[in-house]
């Protein structure tokens, strides 16, 4: 009987739970679609005074070095000057629709795809700069990226390494307040791990 009892007990906690699980869904699905007819019917908003990013091309040594890579990037990089970019943040297309209306979609998503491409373009610059041996030049490519916002993890990393290399822990300092800056869902990654630079730093001293 006790065993009788304890199965016809689970029974109705595995219904109860299930029923309970099967209200919060569906409680938030009518919320999502209702922030997404909400959404859908929100006006057009001017977009044209948005942080836009300037590629910082000063920082850059464009047109050095005669390797096929570098020149890809360089190639890459002088594509998206002639475009707009912004870092959305991550926000959903729900998000950008209430915010700027629907009629802007559009355009604010090349934009963020432009960013994703420039923070990858950027890295990877550094990268064949830094295969190459110029590790000055990397240096100043990686400060453009930081300097212009991007929140490309590598970016904050490798330069945190050359930092190291260097012995410029103030430098590095700086770097870990940049990225506490970022508005990016990547910031908090991105802070621990330079802070973990940092502390394995202090310990080998």
């Amino acid at each position: 009987m006790i065993f009788l009892g304890l199965f016809i007990f689970f029974i109705f906690l595995f219904a109860y739970l299930r029923k309970k699980s099967s209200a919060i869904q569906t409680n938030a699905e009518e919320e999502f679609w209702a922030r997404e007819n909400e959404a859908n019917r929100t006006r057009r908003q001017d977009i044209s005074g948005l942080p836009y990013i300037t590629i910082p091309f000063e920082n850059f040594p464009m047109g050095i070095y005669d390797n096929s890579e570098i020149k890809a990037c360089e190639e890459t990089l002088t594509g998206l000057s002639e475009k707009k970019i912004l870092n959305l943040g991550g926000q959903s297309n729900t998000d950008l629709k209430l915010k700027y209306g629907p009629a802007n979609l559009e355009t604010l998503t090349e934009c963020d795809d432009n960013y994703a491409l420039l923070c990858r373009t950027v890295v990877s610059y550094a990268q064949s700069l830094l295969s190459l041996g110029h590790k000055a030049e990397a240096k100043t490519v990686l400060e453009g990226g930081v300097a212009c916002g991007l929140d490309h993890s590598l970016n904050y990393l490798l330069l945190a390494d050359l930092y190291l290399e260097e012995g410029d822990t103030g430098a590095l300092k700086t770097l870990i307040a940049q990225a506490e800056l970022l508005d990016s869902p990547q910031r908090d990654s991105i802070v621990r791990r330079l802070c973990e630079k940092e502390s394995a730093e202090h310990t080998s001293d």
